[in-house]
């Protein structure tokens, strides 16, 4: 019990990080971001190119390490490549990652024991930066 509460407390702390890189995005202190962006993949042990080059399953199987927590670990990952394509110049990269982060995320609607209504509108949200 206390390890479960113990990792969802470093999942939160990342989330927290992801906060303030939205909160700056479309601030002065965007700059920042890469570097909190950074934080999170070293907190995640993953890259953005392990992201993208892998599948969600390898995702999610690497994520849930021994404590079966990848879910959570996957859409903070998710929310990062979201946060990260809008750091990138239009084009091939920034729309790679979004489209990695609407598989990731549409993987975790699907497989998660409670529907999240923030996730089915940060899907509706990428799906929309993605249309011509």
């Amino acid at each position: 019990m206390l390890r479960r509460d113990f990792i969802m407390v470093q999942i939160e702390e990342l989330g927290k990080v992801l906060a303030q890189m939205i909160h700056r995005r479309n601030t002065d202190a965007v700059r920042e971001n890469p570097a909190l962006a950074q934080t999170v993949h070293d907190s995640l042990k993953t890259s953005r190119t392990f992201l993208l080059e892998k599948t969600v399953n390898e995702i999610h199987d690497y994520l849930n390490n021994t404590d079966m927590a990848g879910l959570q670990r996957m859409e903070i990952a998710a929310k990062l490549l979201m946060e990260e394509s809008f750091l990138c110049d239009a084009g091939k990269q920034q729309n790679a990652l979004r489209r990695k982060a609407v598989k990731m995320l549409a993987y975790i609607q699907q497989r998660d024991t409670t529907f999240s209504l923030e996730r089915m509108q940060r899907i509706n949200e990428l799906e929309q930066l993605l249309a011509p």
